[in-house]
């Protein structure tokens, strides 16, 4: 978030395939709440990745999660339950940078960043 504060535009924190049946809902509004707190004049959208896994997903939808993918047989119930909650299910995992991909290779994460927030990948 360090690198969008410097770019003018919206960021998607997009966590880990599955990350909802791992790291759980709450560990990760803590994260995005703290990297709020820390970047305000950042534009944060937050999607929590649940898989096919549909009491993963209401249990994001719970906990306050706005933006939740999840690709289960029960995506329709799930998307109205969403929308209920002033929340939004999305079906397909968008294209992401995947920084921990990135940090185990070696490369410099504030460069992948700023060429992936610019458009120049």
């Amino acid at each position: 978030m360090s690198v969008a504060s410097a770019i003018p535009r919206p960021i998607l924190l997009l966590s880990a395939l599955g990350a909802a049946g791992t790291v759980g809902p709450s560990w990760f509004q803590a994260v995005v709440r703290k990297g709020k707190a820390e970047f305000p004049c950042v534009m944060v959208k937050a999607m929590l990745d649940c898989g096919d896994s549909p009491g993963y997903a209401l249990a994001a939808l719970r906990q306050g999660v706005d933006y939740v993918r999840f690709d289960g047989v029960s995506a329709d119930k799930i998307a109205d339950i969403a929308l209920q909650a002033n929340a939004k299910l999305i079906r397909a995992r968008p294209e992401s940078l995947d920084l921990y991909h990135l940090e185990l290779a070696g490369q410099q994460i504030d460069t992948a960043c700023r060429t992936w927030l610019l458009g120049t990948n």
